[in-house]
């Protein structure tokens, strides 16, 4: 399949200028780098959501109030848990 798109001339210089010092084309190059791209996105899911490991779950206890606020804003009972 044949695709044309605008690439920024100065980009467009500097990967024709490293490529060639590389010895390969810019196709080669440009399919490259969308395998990779494809590659990552079957990795991982599609919503960071769903990758509870990276992300810090707070829970906020029932007995806190207004009073249990820090300066910041922030509940100072609350608990940060990393999920393993």
């Amino acid at each position: 399949m044949k695709a044309t798109f605008q690439v920024p001339d100065d980009l467009c210089r500097e990967v024709i200028a490293e490529t060639a010092r590389d010895g390969h084309t810019v196709r080669e190059v440009a399919i490259s780098l969308f395998k990779q791209w494809l590659r990552q996105k079957k990795d991982r899911p599609t919503c960071p959501a769903h990758r509870l490991g990276e992300l810090p779950i707070t829970t906020i206890p029932p007995d806190a109030g207004p009073s249990d606020r820090s300066p910041h804003g922030k509940h100072d009972k609350i608990n940060h848990i990393k999920m393993e």
